[in-house]
């Protein structure tokens, strides 16, 4: 009986293990696909062309939150603060722009992003 309670564990254990795997490497392909996308469409290198990205007021809300905020969170750049601070209106739960992401750049993305910029 303890086998099969062993067994277990360690099958749920591997699942766990294998899903933030596949979660960690899901993120890393997204960031990487996203500096692509930035690089390509401005001729620049990674988080100049990220910010040159957000800074388009040709791409849409949606675009510049998922793509360049995002990424910039993730990749955590010093070089980006200022401009992601620049956009940023105290409003860390996101409630000005709930709803409105279409109109609007996501606060709460954009609160989290130069949090995790500030950690470092």
């Amino acid at each position: 009986m303890k086998r099969f309670i062993y067994l277990g564990v360690s099958i749920v254990f591997l699942i766990c293990s294998l899903s933030l795997l596949s979660l960690f490497l899901w993120i890393k392909q997204d960031i990487r696909n996203n500096i692509e996308l930035a690089e390509y469409k401005y001729h620049s290198r990674g988080v100049e062309a990220l910010i040159f990205y957000l800074e388009d007021d040709e791409n849409s809300y949606h675009d510049r939150t998922h793509l360049a905020i995002w990424t910039l969170g993730k990749i955590r750049s010093k070089k980006a603060l200022p401009v992601l601070k620049k956009y940023y209106l105290n409003d860390p739960e996101g409630r000005s722009c709930k709803g409105m992401h279409q109109d609007k750049l996501c606060q709460y993305e954009i609160h989290k992003a130069v949090k995790a910029i500030d950690k470092l």
